[in-house]
């Protein structure tokens, strides 16, 4: 259900210099959720796509070189968007220009929960496909273990925090894995819209959870 609070208009929670590359990208962990960003948008062969939340433009880029027509969406006017405005009022921002893919990543814990719903039943009004992530914080630990004639095979075990309140930090409101925030939870908000055909997350990069839908 949409929430009925009051959208207001706030604050920037990231200034655009956080998004500087040498300092942004540095961790290969975040490389590893460009190229899920990048292969999961173009295994679906859109002519359009539209990214929500702009970050440091790498992912936006990489879709255009690939010769798909791409246009941005975000809260920061800084960072010269195709579209302005806050990501819970969408639909309106783009009065009915409809997309193949819409890509929003690591963005809509952001927003609190209450909107998250209202959020993704818009997203389902402007585009045909839909792929965000979210951050997903149980605490990993990996065993690797090894085998004759066989790579190595890396084992991860989630310890998830669903007895532990997560506090808004000064950018999140909310991730995944902690109380309230169950991942059946999250999918059962998300399936009142869209059908998943993944979720994931890769080993590489533990944090981001994908859900790709339709």
């Amino acid at each position: 259900m949409e929430s009925k609070k009051t959208i207001k208009t706030t604050a920037v929670q990231v200034d655009s210099s956080h998004y500087d590359f040498a300092k942004y990208v540095k961790d290969i962990s975040r490389w590893n959720s460009y190229w899920h960003q990048i292969t999961e948008t173009m295994s679906l062969k859109p002519e359009n796509v539209l990214v929500v939340g702009i970050g440091d433009g790498i992912t936006g880029n990489i879709l255009s070189m690939q010769g798909i027509k791409v246009s941005t969406f975000d809260f920061d006017e800084k960072l010269h968007p195709d579209f302005t405005g806050n990501v819970a009022e969408i639909d309106k921002v783009l009065q009915g220009k409809h997309f193949d893919v819409l890509l929003c990543c690591q963005l809509l814990e952001h927003l609190p929960y209450d909107f998250f719903e209202g959020i993704l039943q818009k997203m389902k009004c402007v585009a045909d496909n839909v792929i965000i992530s979210l951050p997903y914080s149980p605490r990993n630990y990996y065993v690797s273990i090894k085998l004759p004639l066989l790579e190595n095979r890396k084992i991860n075990i989630d310890i998830h925090r669903y007895y532990s309140t997560f506090k808004f930090n000064g950018e999140h409101y909310w991730e995944i894995g902690w109380k309230g925030y169950r991942k059946q939870k999250i999918r059962k908000s998300i399936e009142k819209y869209f059908s998943i055909t993944k979720c994931f997350t890769a080993i590489n990069n533990r944090y981001h959870l994908f859900f790709v839908l339709k």
